[in-house]
């Protein structure tokens, strides 16, 4: 998705702008959250239904393109309602459960975190952590300024902290239109799609798969789903199709 100026074919103005990229930046804000480690706040806030209600509130920007989050809406909600029924100490740990198999271990874990693993190989072609696509990721962050902590100190290539690096350049692209800097605006445009069209889209797509392959839990099919939608539209290709053509 290109921004427009105002004075562009399109007509829109600053403000409309600014609340596509608020919009932008909250779904974005929102999966960061999702494959970050569970908390009992968070479940207990997603439980309530006020993240689902906020995350159809922000797909309607694109208009009728909203209907490409409507599967991922269907299983969040879904996992809402479970979540609800259960409560939130016994979702918490049905979460952290399924986080461990799936991210951190202990043991052999199912999902690949970090794009180091997916984008970068030793001269054996095995994964590394910590290799060139880490490097690219923390150049990006500091061409930005961006200050990014990540959940427990993670690596600059993991993908909660690229999703975080993400909402901040939406963000400040809403910030910047709301300011009338169109400049600035278009110029963290361009920041966040080319760190989408370079690095992102190379391998959270590919993430997504691993996750709707290997999950057991509505949530995190939802939240593959939402990462695919969202990856989609901001780039205005189907990326996980583009994998899956791939063979990957």
């Amino acid at each position: 998705m290109k921004p427009e100026a105002a004075g562009s074919p399109s007509g829109e103005p600053a403000a409309h702008l600014a609340d596509g990229c608020a919009r932008r930046a909250a779904v974005f804000e929102v999966l960061t959250y999702g494959f970050s480690e569970p908390t009992l706040g968070f479940i207990e806030a997603f439980a309530s239904g006020r993240t689902t209600a906020l995350l159809k509130e922000a797909v309607v920007w694109p208009s009728p393109d909203a209907d490409a989050y409507a599967a991922a809406l269907t299983s969040l909600s879904g996992a809402a309602a479970s979540m609800s029924a259960k409560g939130g100490v016994a979702a918490l740990g049905d979460m952290q459960v399924e986080y461990a198999r799936l991210f951190t271990g202990p043991g052999r874990t199912a999902i690949k975190c970090y794009a180091s693993e997916y984008l970068d190989s030793d001269h054996n072609g095995r994964a590394r952590l910590n290799g060139p696509a880490a490097v690219f990721a923390a150049t990006a962050y500091a061409a930005e300024g961006a200050t990014l902590v990540g959940r427990r100190g993670e690596l600059p290539d993991h993908a909660t902290v690229e999703l975080e690096f993400l909402y901040h350049l939406c963000r400040r692209e809403a910030q910047a239109w709301e300011a009338r800097d169109i400049s600035e605006a278009l110029r963290l445009r361009c920041a966040l799609d080319g760190f989408l069209r370079d690095h992102a889209c190379a391998w959270l797509p590919s993430l997504a798969a691993a996750v709707l392959g290997a999950t057991r839990l509505d949530f995190y099919s939802g939240m593959a789903e939402l990462l695919n939608a969202h990856l989609t539209l901001e780039l205005g290709e189907d990326v996980l199709g583009g994998v899956h053509e791939r063979g990957q």
